[in-house]
């Protein structure tokens, strides 16, 4: 396998976690994209879409303790693009309603 086909299939399974998330199957594509997530934290890169998008199946799944601990990771990574400043922003809207129900569900108020 040459190092092009290397880094289409590195690609390719990136794209199929996407497209797990979009289709709702949330479980895989934690498992999908997790790799991607976990070699981006070791080699210090930011990636917005793919942090944005892992920790939406994160919250998906009531995994409530990692998808705080990605949004923290995101919140440090400086946006590149218009697309990466709306993902962002899409995540604080996650963030600020986990929180909303979070104070909901152990009975204070605002």
């Amino acid at each position: 396998m040459t190092k092009e086909e290397k880094l289409q299939a590195f690609a390719d399974k990136m794209k199929e976690g996407f497209r797990l998330l979009s289709e709702k199957r949330n479980e895989e594509a934690i498992e999908t994209l997790k790799p991607f997530v976990e070699l981006t934290k070791k080699s210090g890169g930011e990636h917005i879409r793919l942090f944005v998008h892992y920790s939406l199946a994160q919250i998906r799944t009531g995994d409530f303790n990692g998808f705080l601990e990605t949004y923290e990771a995101v919140k440090k990574m400086k946006p590149k693009t218009t697309e990466e400043e709306k993902l962002k922003g899409q995540l604080d809207g996650f963030f600020n309603d986990l929180m909303e129900e979070l104070g909901k569900s152990s009975g204070q108020s605002e």
